[in-house]
């Protein structure tokens, strides 16, 4: 389920949705003049968030209880997580002594781990491609215009 949001006094008379979350339109009529031409509207396209919060297994601090610990993945998807304003319920596994519960979920043993739909993902940057497309607002990946290696074919 996506939803849409379109603060205008104009009338679209076409809308084009495309994956990317681009409006264009050809025509917009301000009571009955019409306005031709005009840029495309970006609009922000979002699935509702889950009404169940992402579990996810992150690495423990070894100096400080119950914090967060220094692996950079974890971070990432954690920070994913909160720039799409998605809820979570975050464990905090010792991987100096990993629980039998999160041998029993990720044999490998590896962080970050997050349950998607009744399955446990263990890779971030699968974590965060899976959340980017499921829930596309706000955008966090790169714009091809920006990259280096398009940059490049200029």
């Amino acid at each position: 389920m996506f939803t849409v949001r379109i603060q205008s006094t104009a009338t679209v008379m076409h809308l084009r949705l495309h994956q990317n979350a681009v409006v264009s339109s050809n025509y917009f009529f301000n009571h009955s003049r019409p306005v031709r031409n005009m840029k495309p509207i970006r609009v922000s396209m979002s699935s509702l968030p889950p009404s169940d919060p992402f579990e996810i297994c992150v690495k423990a601090s070894v100096t400080t209880p119950n914090r967060i610990g220094d692996c950079p993945f974890c971070q990432r998807v954690l920070l994913t997580l909160e720039e799409k304003h998605l809820p979570y319920d975050l464990k905090l596994v010792d991987l100096a002594n990993k629980p039998e519960w999160f041998l029993k979920i990720n044999p490998q043993g590896k962080v970050p781990v997050i349950k998607f739909r009744e399955k446990w993902v263990a890779d971030s940057d699968v974590i965060t491609q899976t959340l980017e497309e499921k829930y596309p607002s706000p955008p966090l990946t790169t714009p091809p215009e920006k990259t280096t290696v398009y940059a490049c074919f200029l």
